[in-house]
């Protein structure tokens, strides 16, 4: 494992290189979701190196030299993860990305021409922002981009965890765009390659499911080139990584069906190595 900073690459970050890997020119990039500080990402890139991939885990905020919360996190630092990896000799660069780490995933992707494949786990299709200030979450050039807010209703939320036991933030992402606006999008006809989805049908935290539909209706509008691939899992939470973090007890499906769940975020790891391998 190699450590980076922003203060000497331009971006934090941890390299996991590998002994044998599948395709020494292939690399994928890692960013885990409002977690922060890579405690997803880490495990995840981890993985990636022992299944014969190069990674590299970035941290894109709560990390130092970067925003301490989700408000105008700048995204040239995985440019410069991006040009630290070609730089190194690798000429395929995807990015992977969940939850919130989708969402960075795809918006990058739509920006810079060099990341040529995208896995989302659990996405969504638009930029948000800070329910109080109203600030975009990500920024790009010194601007932050427009962006969709959503209320977040506390007595709500705890409402639904005395009702249902469990965390559910959708009901207010979809209140919210019911008033979508179309500039808030991600530009996802702009990604100079293959994409993958993955997602939970009953998605608990935000509207996934409807999000990859959003996005496939945007690419067919778009006559979009390249590949396009959705896996959808019954039997999972908005955690569908290959990890075992504590968060997942705090999703019913996941205490009513461990084996299954399991099994999911499993298979979903397995074809996106298949899918790495064929792109």
């Amino acid at each position: 494992m190699e450590q980076l900073t922003v203060e000497k690459q331009g971006f934090c970050g941890r390299f996991y290189s590998c002994i044998n890997a599948f395709d020494d020119k292939k690399a994928v990039i890692v960013v885990g979701g409002n977690e922060g500080a890579g405690m997803f990402s880490h495990g995840i890139g981890v993985l990636f190196a022992k299944r014969g991939i190069a990674a590299l885990d970035v941290g894109f905020f709560a990390v130092p030299g970067l925003p301490k919360s989700l408000e105008n996190v700048p995204i040239e630092p995985i440019e410069r993860a991006v040009e630290w990896l070609l730089a190194r000799g690798y000429e395929r660069i995807a990015m992977y990305g969940f939850s919130k780490g989708a969402e960075l995933s795809l918006l990058c992707a739509s920006v810079m021409p060099e990341i040529s494949g995208v896995i989302g786990v659990s996405p969504i299709h638009c930029i948000w922002g800070e329910q109080d200030t109203l600030v975009s979450e990500f920024s790009y050039h010194g601007k932050g981009l427009p962006c969709m807010v959503a209320k977040i209703d506390y007595k709500r939320i705890v409402k639904n965890w005395i009702v249902e036991q469990q965390m559910r933030f959708v009901d207010m992402y979809e209140q919210a765009l019911e008033g979508f606006l179309e500039e808030t999008a991600i530009p996802v006809e702009r990604i100079q390659g293959d994409i993958l989805l993955i997602y939970a049908m009953e998605d608990t935290v935000w509207c996934s499911a409807k999000a990859a539909e959003y996005i496939r209706e945007r690419l067919k509008q778009h006559q979009f080139i390249h590949s396009f691939t959705e896996l959808s899992y019954e039997r999972a939470s908005h955690i569908l990584i290959p990890l075992n973090p504590p968060a997942l007890k705090m999703f019913r499906v996941e205490r009513k069906y461990p084996k299954e769940c399991l099994e999911s975020r499993l298979d979903a790891f397995e074809r996106t190595i298949a899918w790495l391998k064929g792109w």
